[in-house]
């Protein structure tokens, strides 16, 4: 009696397990068809909609159904309707609506329970911690600065002691950026060696390699919440990393909340002492670590590839330092001195963005956009590459050419309101300013130091993408020679 009993309940929960959704695909196709406002796009199949068709390279099957649909498309994936923006105007359109302005329930970015960061924050907390955060970066900005300095002198005794042979460059800079990051929001730095710092790597590297094997599990919010809720597979093995990066961020605030004196605003968490939430130190140095990393990367092997292009970047950097002590560091403050330079970092953002796609928004309400309807608690993800490939604008966009943003001669740069690099309007990445600073000072002072080179005999450098939490570049060993000047 009893085991006829949990027959018919395990059927009648695989029965509304797998008809609720094909109930939902129906009710999709019927609304439209009876609407005829909403963008167009493909059907795809009942339960996964059109994932199973979305390839390794997804931006482009983007540009395949942008060609096809329009710069504005819907479809579904798993049981989410999902609408792309996939040129400018319709980007800044939508990012510019208080109904596009909350965050969809992202993971891993909120992989356990404790998750509450501003990164997937809405409503008024968003909102106090928006206004927080940037007040914050403001004021710390000449923290920033001597952090990465600091950090920068031991970056370019470690590529020294390498003596011209090649280096696997995202070892070294793995600890480095993320030293910055730990000295930003926590006030310390760890020794390259230290049980803090192999820790901090391992979790630098483990957790995008997970995030990247368990994105599709966003279009599926049941199944999303149950595993989580069991801790199997990759989805537990994120969750338990990003526990253990949670709980080195608890221990890193213990240590501020007994060394804390009141008025002195030494970095990021003395700011937020008495109301910090661990998982926004915790997210914001995970964040901040991979993508500078990252970026970092990128315009390194990129200099090994442009020679000439490095070498015009070291003559601003040689003019900038010019009759200043020996040992002496380019500032911030020297960017406008370094147009060329910073049109190097802005055509590398373009090239090979961080964020391929921008964070996933979720619609509070039915919304217009580029005249269509885009229905309440759909997805909408803007496609900032297909921004940066944009022909009608760029012109040769597949051409890597800094000179595109070079005005008055040469003698200034100047950045079009397209490079939308960290999204677009009140949810842009908070970071922006950080990573600016960061990325200036560490490819000028790696330049005033050191020629950046293909190691000799070895095969051309490939610029093979790898997503994780952001985009980064395929490993690879870079030469640095040293020059003749003193740090």
């Amino acid at each position: 009696m009893l085991e006829a009993v949990v027959r018919e309940l395990v059927i009648t929960a695989l029965f509304i397990a797998l008809g609720a959704p094909l109930v939902h695909y129906l009710w999709f196709l019927l609304r439209r068809a009876l609407r005829r406002d909403l963008p167009p796009g493909p059907r795809g199949l009942p339960l996964l909609g059109y994932l199973p068709f979305m390839t390794k390279d997804v931006h482009q099957k983007i540009n395949t159904l942008r060609r096809k649909y329009g710069d504005v498309f819907g479809l579904h994936l798993g049981f989410r309707y999902v609408v792309f923006l996939c040129d400018f105007e319709p980007i800044k359109e939508a990012l510019s609506k208080d109904a596009l302005l909350d965050r969809a329930e992202e993971f891993p970015l909120n992989v356990h329970e404790k998750s509450q960061s501003i990164i997937i924050a809405n409503g008024p907390r968003w909102k106090e911690q928006r206004m927080f955060m940037s007040k914050a970066l403001r004021t710390l900005t000449p923290t920033l600065e001597m952090h990465a300095h600091k950090e920068l002198s031991n970056l370019v005794h470690e590529l020294a002691s390498s003596k011209g042979e090649p280096v696997a460059i995202a070892s070294l800079l793995t600890p480095s950026t993320s030293n910055v990051m730990t000295a930003l929001v926590y006030g310390r730095r760890f020794e390259y060696g230290s049980p803090e710092r192999v820790e901090l790597d391992e979790l630098a590297h483990v957790i995008p390699a997970l995030s990247a094997q368990v994105l599709a599990i966003n279009f599926f919010p049941w199944l999303r919440r149950v595993i989580s809720l069991l801790s199997v597979g990759a989805c537990g093995r994120l969750r338990s990393a990003m526990i253990r990066r949670d709980h080195l961020s608890e221990s890193f605030i213990d240590v501020h909340e007994k060394t804390y004196q009141d008025g002195m605003c030494r970095d990021y968490v003395d700011s937020f002492l008495g109301d910090v939430l661990t998982s926004n130190a915790s997210s914001f140095f995970g964040a901040g670590s991979e993508t500078l990393r990252s970026t970092t990367e990128w315009l390194l092997m990129m200099c090994a590839a442009k020679p000439e292009m490095q070498a015009r970047m070291r003559t601003e950097i040689d003019s900038v330092i010019g009759d200043r002590s020996p040992g002496s560091h380019v500032l911030w403050e020297d960017r406008t001195r370094t147009p060329y330079t910073q049109a190097f970092i802005w055509e590398m953002a373009r090239c090979e963005p961080i964020n391929p796609v921008g964070f996933m928004r979720r619609a509070r309400g039915d919304v217009r956009v580029s005249g269509y309807v885009i229905p309440r608690d759909s997805i909408v993800i803007p496609s900032l590459r297909s921004v940066f490939e944009d022909k009608s604008f760029w012109k040769d966009p597949e051409v890597f050419r800094p000179e595109r943003f070079l005005i008055d001669g040469g003698v200034r740069a100047a950045k079009p309101e397209r490079l939308i690099a960290f999204s677009y309007g009140k949810r842009s990445c908070p970071g922006e300013g950080v990573a600016n600073v960061v990325t200036f000072l560490f490819l000028t002072t790696i330049l005033q130091h050191f020629t950046v080179e293909v190691p000799p005999g070895g095969p051309p450098l490939a610029f093979d993408e790898v997503l994780g939490l952001s985009l980064r570049p395929r490993s690879q060993k870079l030469v640095f020679r040293a020059r003749e000047v003193l740090i």
